[in-house]
C-alpha cells in the first residue's frame, strides 16, 4: 500500500507508488509495531480475513 505512515502523529498520506521516496504503509506499521514490542505475522492472501491486506489482533 503506497504512502507514508507518520510515526509521531499516526496520520496516514496515501501516495502513487510512482511518486519518489514513496513507502509502503504496511511496511511502516510492521516496523512500528516490532519497535514497540508487539509481533507481526505474514498471512496469506487467501487466509486472510479482510480485503485490505491488514489484520489485528489486540491483546492486552
Amino acid at each position: 500500500m503506497p504512502g507514508v505512515l507518520d510515526r509521531n502523529t499516526g496520520a496516514v498520506s496515501t501516495s502513487k507508488a510512482t511518486t519518489p521516496h514513496v513507502d509502503d504503509m504496511l511496511d511502516d506499521l510492521a516496523e512500528l509495531v516490532l519497535s514497540k514490542g508487539g509481533e507481526v505475522i505474514i498471512v496469506p492472501k487467501e487466509r486472510m480475513p479482510t480485503n485490505s491486506g491488514l489484520a489485528a489482533i489486540y491483546r492486552f
